[in-house]
């Protein structure tokens, strides 16, 4: 823990590392810098220009440009005198300043001069004789104050000015397209498009239709031409998890190969984009999710545990087994810290209560870590134990009780003004108390915090509406906040539906507070610090929603504890290499222990940009899942680099995979590559955000209710299966019909 906190403080000193990066965009000296130039270099007749020589451009700044050669070009900008010096065309409006040095003697220019000698003639005038002359130092004070008041004020305004600047800045970089029209190029061309992913892409998932039936027929294995049981030496696989990429993967590999185990705190993948509807009751929780054993009936078993420890050499993992007694409990009371399976148990606890939650040890022979991420809340003082999370199914059925919870608890007698008909005071008081327990804040700008944000203004819509609204008694008292450090909201997509985003929660009544940063956590307050100002505001809520930042799970730096150093990655992530292994300790064991989602740290090289971490995303964990799944299928050997297919033996049976594979050129595997399809987003009000992407080309932005159309169509059509997109289809027609539920069970 001490380790892990160390990281956290790391990983937020560069981000305050990182906060002057927009200053190198802020200006045009930064931005020539940023292209290799002299920032100095201004017009003048060049003609007679004389190279400098070499020496002139040593230094550490040349060594922040970067580029030799083009300070040797930009150096021509400047024109050598006979005594050895650069002079420079400089327009007579260029104000240098007083300058002068420490004796302040450098003699001002004659247009300086004669204003300042026409000053001293007037106070060198005769004074009448039996006039005292005034002292002017009190009015010389009172003058100098009153310039400081205005310098301060006029640096005060410089420095909002530059933080306007800076954000300005940083959105022209923010994304591919902005890039792509700040250096003159149409975001839109169609020649950036990866037609050899896309086509590999779409043959994969031929093979996998296939591959997906192997084991489940039977025995019988389609791509090798096989029809006999499965083997008892299968290798086996130990999955951790059943977020995306365990789904993913567990969904496609093929049980007549591998023999398949998963490790899991709870049994069933859940749609975590969904889980913001069904905090406020639109959709409901199994309707979204599905059962892991559902997903593959074949796999060889599941077990309901965790994770703890890990013997990488010898090939074993420690699993501490769920304690099943408590999940009957885990939903007593509203508390954000109640009881959850989540949670690591402690192992005094474990083995003193019973013998069914003891710990076991699993021996395999490739380890798939997909464990996923817990919320980083630790890192605002008090925001572990009385913020609510939005991360797995148990989070949002324990979210959508506390709303239920505060608006019963508003809903009181004693918090209403005519229960103290004679009591101003208490009248007011109970007023006060009635607005704070319906008073919502949502800590993070992200599609979680955003959605979020949307569904409950939607809720809220509802059952305040008249005449028939079962709330609408409240109407006037329940408020939304949404909290984000940054100055723009979900910062992923492009400028125009960040504003389109913004306009819209504003528009629905949603305070948004931009540039502000989460301080503390109470039980019934929170106090926020606005960026570029001093001080501090609490405010009085009801509840608080964490849905910034993520951070590792317990498990993750145990695994790291027994890897080299070199696998430790960037915010807690674990490094690995195109083809998603991991250092180990020995050579042996190369290739033995797989990282998937967002556990992974691998870099993706890019086109417009520097290389940089795949982002933690259902798109990239189920797509790693996949990858997987196809690099056990094809039987790769994974120890060595890159994977190749075994050798072919004149005596091994005619195989269609083998064939298929030769035809597409894939005896060695292929790395892992990302392709992305671009950001989806509900901002309320029956209105969707869609950043439709091919890669790194952008296909069309659209935002409105046209495209809650195609954000509907999509998620319908990306669930787990077509059991669960009935019910999803069956609950929209439900609530349009006959609204949310909001009976607390």
């Amino acid at each position: 823990e001490s380790s892990a906190e160390q990281q956290y403080q790391e990983k937020d000193k560069l981000t305050d590392e990182q906060d002057r990066c927009p200053r190198m965009a802020s200006s045009e000296t930064p931005v020539e810098q940023l292209n290799g130039e002299i920032p100095y270099a201004l017009a003048i007749d060049i003609d007679d220009v004389t190279p400098p020589p070499p020496s002139a451009f040593s230094g550490s700044y040349l060594d922040s440009l970067g580029d030799r050669d083009n300070v040797a070009e930009s150096s021509s900008a400047m024109t050598s005198s006979s005594d050895g010096g650069y002079h420079f065309d400089v327009s007579e409006n260029v104000d240098f300043g007083r300058g002068g040095g420490d004796g302040d003697d450098t003699e001002l220019p004659p247009q300086a001069q004669q204003p300042a000698a026409a000053a001293m003639e007037v106070q060198n005038e005769a004074v009448p004789k039996g006039v005292q002359k005034e002292d002017p130092q009190p009015a010389a004070m009172e003058v100098q104050k009153e310039e400081q008041s205005s310098a301060e004020q006029q640096h005060q305004e410089k420095k909002d000015q530059q933080l306007s600047d800076e954000d300005r800045y940083l959105r022209m970089v923010s994304s591919e397209t902005q890039v792509k029209l700040l250096n003159g190029e149409n975001p839109y061309a169609l020649t950036d498009i990866d037609v050899e992913l896309l086509v590999g892409r779409l043959l994969d998932n031929l093979e996998d239709d296939a591959q997906k039936r192997n084991g489940k027929t039977k025995g019988k294995s389609r791509l090798r031409s096989k029809n006999v049981p499965k083997s008892e030496g299968r290798p086996t696989v130990v999955v951790l998890g059943t977020g995306w990429a365990a789904h993913a993967f567990v969904k496609l590999a093929s049980t007549y190969d591998l023999r398949i185990v998963v490790v899991s705190p709870v049994n069933h993948f859940v749609f975590t984009p969904m889980l913001a509807s069904a905090a406020v009751g639109t959709i409901e929780y199994r309707s979204m999710t599905e059962p892991i054993r559902v997903t593959n009936p074949y796999i060889d078993n599941f077990v309901e545990g965790r994770a703890v420890g890990v013997d990488v050499p010898g090939k074993k993992v420690e699993v501490q087994l769920t304690s099943l007694s408590t999940v009957t409990g885990a939903f007593k009371g509203i508390a954000a810290n109640a009881p959850c399976r989540l949670d690591p148990e402690s192992r005094s606890s474990v083995e003193d209560s019973s013998p069914a939650t003891r710990t076991i040890t699993l021996n395999y022979d490739y380890l798939l870590c997909a464990v996923g991420t817990s919320a980083r809340s630790s890192i605002v003082q008090g925001a572990r134990d009385h913020c609510f999370n939005l991360k797995t199914s148990q989070d949002s059925k324990r979210l959508r009780t506390a709303i239920g919870e505060a608006l019963e608890f508003a809903s009181r007698p004693d918090l209403q003004e005519s229960y103290y008909a004679d009591d101003e005071y208490m009248q007011e008081l109970a007023k006060e108390e009635r607005r704070r327990r319906v008073r919502f804040v949502i800590v993070g700008g992200g599609p979680t915090g955003v959605e979020l944000a949307g569904e409950m203004s939607d809720f809220f819509v509802q059952i305040c509406s008249k005449p028939d609204g079962a709330y609408q008694h409240l109407a006037e008292d329940i408020s939304v906040t949404l909290v984000h450090g940054g100055s723009d909201l979900l910062p992923a997509m492009d400028m125009d539906l960040r504003e389109k985003a913004l306009s819209s929660l504003q528009q629905q009544g949603i305070q948004v507070r931009l540039n502000t940063r989460l301080k503390e956590v109470g039980q019934d307050f929170v106090t926020l610090t606005e960026k570029g100002k001093d001080g501090e505001e609490t405010i009085p809520v009801g509840l608080t929603v964490w849905a910034a930042g993520n951070a590792p799970v317990p498990f993750v730096q145990e695994l790291l504890s027994h890897l080299p150093s070199s696998a430790a990655g960037s915010a807690g992530r674990i490094n690995v290499d195109r083809w998603l292994r991991c250092p180990t300790p020995t050579p042996e064991t190369f290739g033995s222990v797989l990282i998937l989602g967002d556990t992974a740290c691998l870099e993706a090289e890019r086109e417009y940009g520097p290389a940089a971490p795949l982002p933690q995303t259902a798109q990239v964990a189920g797509q790693q899942g996949s990858f997987a799944a196809r690099m056990f299928n094809r039987g790769y050997d994974l120890t060595r680099t890159p994977p190749l297919l075994p050798e072919w033996e004149d005596t091994e049976e005619f195989s269609l995979l083998r064939a298929w594979l030769n035809a597409r050129g894939l005896e060695e595997a292929p790395p892992f590559a990302f392709l992305s399809l671009g950001l989806l987003a509900y901002i309320g009000d029956g209105k969707a955000l869609n950043q439709v992407e091919l890669g790194e080309v952008p296909v069309f932005n659209y935002s409105g209710r046209i495209a809650f159309a195609l954000w509907r169509s999509v998620y319908l059509a990306k669930q787990a299966a077509t059991r669960n997109q009935a019910l999803i289809a069956f609950d929209w027609l439900r609530t349009e019909a006959f609204g949310r539920d909001i009976t607390r069970l």
